[in-house]
């Protein structure tokens, strides 16, 4: 189970799968699997282990992180270009609570990440839950 977060440019309004052939949804899913190994390839893609983010948030301080304490793992959602300095706040705030390596790993992927962020302007960071 992961998280993975995604740096893309702002998707318009989707449309609704719920009436979708099977082969406009297997269309869809190619599409997005080729989206995201091109994001992979630039570095604007993370599959963050849900198993290992949890225990890390807990220490940290769980939902009293601004933006991290409410991100929910298995849903999805966006963050806009103005969330940033928060979430960096929260990622130092995870940096400082990592016991092991682990975790300090999965603290500087993440710093590595929003540097990224900061480095590509129009982009807003999707995250896809399990």
């Amino acid at each position: 189970m992961g998280l993975l977060l995604v740096l893309r440019a702002p998707l318009p309004r989707p449309k609704s799968m719920r009436r979708a052939t099977r082969a406009q949804r297997r269309e869809r899913h190619h599409a997005d699997a080729d989206e995201w190994a091109a994001a992979r390839e630039r570095g604007l893609l993370l599959d963050v282990p849900v198993e290992e983010l949890l225990p890390l948030l807990n220490a940290a301080g769980g939902n009293r992180l601004p933006i991290l304490g409410q991100l929910h793992p298995w849903s999805d959602g966006v963050l806009v270009r103005e969330d940033l300095p928060q979430l960096e706040a929260d990622v130092d705030r995870l940096r400082v609570a990592a016991a092991d390596d682990t975790e300090r790993g999965l603290a500087a992927a993440l710093k590595a990440f929003l540097a990224r962020w900061r480095d590509e302007p129009g982009l807003t960071l999707h995250w896809y839950g399990d």
